[in-house]
């Protein structure tokens, strides 16, 4: 499979999630369900290594990838008062897209895949709210809860699906893209709620850039590892170092073998 066609599946997941949940209100009143890229690669990466790839499969990757819609629609949901039309229809958004995966769930009568997408979302929400709990964490535990954040729902469909031996490269790939995106808003004096963690123990926006630095560095060197442990070919490399990570420090030329 080349590039091409990996970048065209991933387009066509995209579509498959915008139909399922398309309101005509809140598709003109709203951003829209929204799936960040990455995701959606790490979702279809067994099929793209030419693992065994069932309809059922393909469904509960779509699901998965609805669940995602629905919490990044209420991450949207900003804390201000009074409540503007627009945050009103996102938390409805987010309420509507919940509904459908839902639904969906319950149509496929996959029991198993149903309690293990039921956990991870617990375990995303309960690490969203520890950002609004006065207990201080150290930096790793920052990075655990950014983690669960990221990978806790992809976590679920690989265990379901007996992928679990792209777990790591997965969660280092979507940590490093997550830092790179803090890493970007520290310098452009954002707000985030990782970052404001980082700066109860870190204290100074210069060692909060520091620490970040040096985890992307080391995360890019675990990620080259364990594409090799995978062993992914040449186009499925250069697709994910090349477009789905492209920021790596530590990026470097690929070559061809054979």
């Amino acid at each position: 499979m080349n590039g091409q066609q990996i970048q065209s599946k991933i387009i066509s997941m995209e579509i498959d999630v915008l139909k399922a949940v398309r309101q005509r209100t809140l598709d003109q009143l709203t951003e829209g369900p929204f799936v960040k890229e990455a995701r959606l690669f790490f979702l279809l990466l067994p099929f793209f290594n030419g693992e065994q790839w069932s309809d059922k499969m393909e469904s509960s990757a779509r699901t998965v990838a609805i669940v995602y819609a629905a919490l990044h629609s209420h991450d949207r949901v900003r804390e201000e008062m009074p409540i503007s039309k627009e945050q009103q229809l996102t938390v409805l958004a987010g309420d509507f897209y919940s509904g459908i995966y839902y639904q969906l769930l319950a149509e496929s009568k996959n029991i198993e895949m149903v309690q293990k997408l039921a956990t991870a979302i617990i375990q995303v929400s309960e690490k969203k709210a520890s950002f609004h709990e006065p207990a201080l964490q150290q930096p790793e535990q920052v990075e655990e809860t950014a983690t669960v954040i990221e990978t806790a729902l992809l976590n679920a469909f690989y265990e379901e699906n007996g992928f679990t031996h792209y777990k790591q490269l997965m969660e280092q790939s979507l940590l490093y893209i997550r830092y790179t995106e803090e890493l970007e808003a520290l310098k452009n004096g954002e707000f985030s709620h990782i970052l404001r963690l980082f700066s109860e123990t870190l204290i100074q926006s210069a060692f909060i850039e520091s620490w970040l630095t040096d985890r992307l560095e080391s995360l890019g060197n675990d990620i080259v590892v364990s594409i090799n442990d995978c062993e992914l070919d040449f186009e499925l490399k250069n697709v994910l170092l090349h477009q789905i990570i492209p920021h790596r420090l530590s990026a470097e030329p690929l070559t061809r073998e054979g």
